[in-house]
């Protein structure tokens, strides 16, 4: 009988492990499966939008249609993925196979013969992906691979020496990607999906899996140093096991034996963002501006007129100057690379803004206009790079992730937020002659302060992407639901609505906003789509009509690169549901029922629905966090405040500035005078909080 070489248990003749031995294993082994197969669950989940934006910047419609096939395939395949995943991880483990599935053997191991083409590229991504893997935890993995070599070679556990190696993840999961039955071309793009998701994110699992074989008293045999880690120290197995120090997470304490306690109950891990190597020590240890930032200052400096006081233009012009090497009159060396260091990673801050492909170019120059007035909040306030809460940090992050969505808004949209931005700016602006001459004592930022304001901006830039991905797609999920209301969707018709049309909206509303050609051009076709599907108009459901919508649609979705079998087979789905179709009478629109309605007096109805009916809207209008342009008695003017909440039991909302102060309570009543007056105006609303505002204004003007 022939031993696989790669199951010590057998090799080591008939040793046998002890009862406590395997219950470790099967302990460890199963909070492997279950936190793998979690982080699965998290690239799932988190697919589509990163599937999104891949398509949204595809440059071609090739490209888009691969990722929206990539798409379909996860939605579809996801269950058994996981479950296949499972098992063939298990298997390989070295545990007894589940039955049916084999242990997957590293590419090295396979049987040499030619292979494809496409095979070759998708064994190529599992070995980058492993030898990615492998050098980002290099340390972690050396420590837990000295600790499993005592584990086999000592107590005979019966596993594999590779049970945890990345290698041995990504082709289990190789393994199981192939039950897919994809092309070559969206199987890659699983594995990028994979890559991204996954094995970037196991920094917390082998942090795990390390403190648990410590908890476990399990030492290690390696003597050398581990790779990368300083001299001075022995090595991993100097100190007994029992006294070692377990610092992060682990899969919980050590019980009498070697059981463990579930890692499964942990929230998943956030991605990891991480500065390009050597920038933030460039940027402190020798500052200086980037090319953007300094010629940004530069021309801001060339406009002070030489008889005006110390402005923004002198402090630009100083800032510059200083980056250069060239004296600044009242400022020492530490004060100088203190002001330097600031400004700099405030420009790098807002070159991050401007290179946003979705900022609207008629926008761009504000923001470069904002960034003086941010560098000064700096100079005088370390807390801006110190503390990601910052109030004026988090202001500006906000205001860069409203105008990166400013597009999707339209024209009046963009124009608030501009309006917006310009009058924020005033809030927090500081004095430029507060800042002439910096405190002898300023403190200076090290290397590790900035590379964390680098990775928290990175991380800001993450979640500003993913802010645009939702909000088209609510705007989209709301349009829809608005215009389909009173329509009766039949099964066969919603992979036109919600598969085709919703994406290609979706596209024309990034690239070309709500005022465009495309974006009209949709809406009617969906009109023309629910004009058909109503059992009154049967003169628009012949033959001719019919063939000339499919026509249309069919080249609008294969011009956003949808797949042409999922067009051709949501097509004939809506062709055979007009088909069944009987002439008769549609059910009312709610929304064009409320419209006709008689005008009513809202303020001053007694009728508890009309009642009702207002303070859902306002629930809908003031949701904390949202902007309005309002309008302030007191004042007599109109100022830009955050909503805090609207308090339907006392009947008023509040708002206030972008940091929690001067806070102003309106009663509901007001509220609505001054919204229906327009002395008050929403920032952003979506179709159904504009729908049910027009919808009011209507009724009671």
């Amino acid at each position: 009988m022939s031993a696989s070489p790669k199951v010590v248990s057998m090799l080591r003749a008939k040793q046998k492990a002890s009862e406590a031995t395997m219950q470790l294993v099967e302990t460890l082994r199963a909070q492997v499966v279950e936190t793998l197969r979690e982080r699965l669950n998290v690239m799932f989940d988190g697919a589509d939008d990163l599937l999104f934006e891949f398509a949204e910047r595809a440059t071609n419609n090739q490209d888009r249609r691969l990722f929206f096939d990539t798409m379909r395939a996860v939605r579809l395949g996801r269950k058994n993925m996981a479950t296949q995943f499972g098992d063939i991880y298990t298997a390989s483990f070295g545990l007894p196979n589940v039955q049916g599935v084999s242990p997957v053997k590293p590419v090295e191991e396979q049987e040499l013969s030619l292979q494809k083409d496409d095979a070759l590229d998708l064994d190529i991504a599992v070995q980058n992906m492993a030898t990615k893997a492998e050098g980002l935890y290099k340390t972690t993995l050396w420590d837990i691979n000295g600790r499993l070599k005592s584990l086999i070679e000592d107590l005979y556990a019966p596993m594999s020496p590779d049970a945890l190696a990345p290698a041995t993840i990504c082709l289990a999961f190789r393994k199981a990607a192939e039950t897919l039955n994809i092309g070559h071309d969206v199987e890659l793009v699983v594995f990028k999906l994979f890559d991204r998701l996954v094995i970037s994110e196991l920094a917390d699992l082998y942090t795990k899996i390390l403190n648990f074989l410590k908890l476990n008293g399990v030492r290690s045999s390696q003597a050398a140093m581990a790779p990368n880690r300083s001299g001075g120290g022995g090595g991993a197995d100097e100190a007994p096991a029992a006294n070692e120090t377990v610092t992060g997470p682990s899969f919980g304490a050590p019980p009498p034996s070697f059981a463990s306690a579930p890692l499964s109950g942990s929230s998943a891990p956030q991605p990891e963002f991480r500065a390009p190597v050597g920038l933030a020590a460039s940027m402190m240890m020798s500052p200086s501006f980037d090319q953007q930032t300094l010629s940004s200052l530069q021309r801001l400096g060339a406009s002070a007129p030489s008889h005006a006081g110390y402005s923004n233009a002198s402090l630009a012009a100083d800032l510059a100057a200083a980056s250069q090497g060239q004296p600044i009159v009242g400022w020492s060396p530490r004060q100088t690379t203190a002001y330097v260091q600031r400004a700099s990673l405030v420009g790098h801050m807002f070159n991050e803004f401007l290179a946003d492909p979705h900022l609207p170019n008629s926008m761009r120059p504000q923001f470069d206009g904002l960034r003086m007035s941010t560098m000064k909040v700096a100079l005088k306030d370390i807390a801006f790079v110190a503390d990601p809460d910052h109030p004026v940090r988090g202001l500006i992050n906000e205001l860069a992730t409203m105008a990166s969505t400013a597009k999707v808004g339209g024209p009046m949209h963009m124009g608030r937020i501009a309006e917006l931005v310009q009058q924020i700016q005033k809030q927090f602006d500081v004095a430029a002659e507060t800042l002439r001459k910096p405190p002898p004592e300023i403190e200076l930022i090290g290397t590790d302060q900035a590379e964390r304001f680098i990775e928290q901006q990175m991380a800001q830039t993450a979640a500003r992407r993913a802010s645009i991905v939702k909000k088209v797609r609510r705007i989209i999920a709301e349009e829809l639901q608005l215009r389909t209301r009173g329509t009766t969707i039949s099964d066969e018709v919603r992979p036109l609505l919600n598969s085709l049309w919703a994406p290609m909206m979706a596209m024309h509303l990034l690239h070309h906003g709500p005022d465009s050609v495309e974006w009209k051009r949709g809406i009617a076709s969906l009109d023309r789509v629910l004009a058909m599907l109503d059992p009154a108009q049967e003169e628009l459901r012949g033959d001719a009509q019919v063939q000339g919508l499919r026509t249309e649609l069919e080249t609008a979705f294969k011009a956003v690169g949808l797949a042409e079998a999922r067009v051709t087979a949501a097509l004939n789905g809506f062709e055979s549901t007009l088909k069944t179709i009987k002439s008769g009478n549609t059910a009312p629109d709610p929304v064009l029922d409320t419209l006709s309605s008689p005008p009513v007096n809202i303020h001053a109805s007694t009728d508890p629905d009309a009642k009702e009916n207002v303070t859902e809207l306002l629930e809908q209008l003031v949701q904390p966090g949202s902007w309005f342009l309002i309008f302030d008695p007191d004042r007599g003017e109109s100022r830009w405040m955050k909503a805090v909440a609207y308090y339907a039991g006392l009947d008023c909302a509040a708002f206030a500035e972008f940091n929690g102060s001067n806070t102003l309570l309106l009663k509901s009543r007001m509220l609505l005078e001054d919204l229906l007056a327009r002395r008050t105006v929403p920032v952003d609303l979506g179709p159904t909080a504009r729908a049910a505002l027009d919808r009011y204004l209507a009724r009671a003007a």
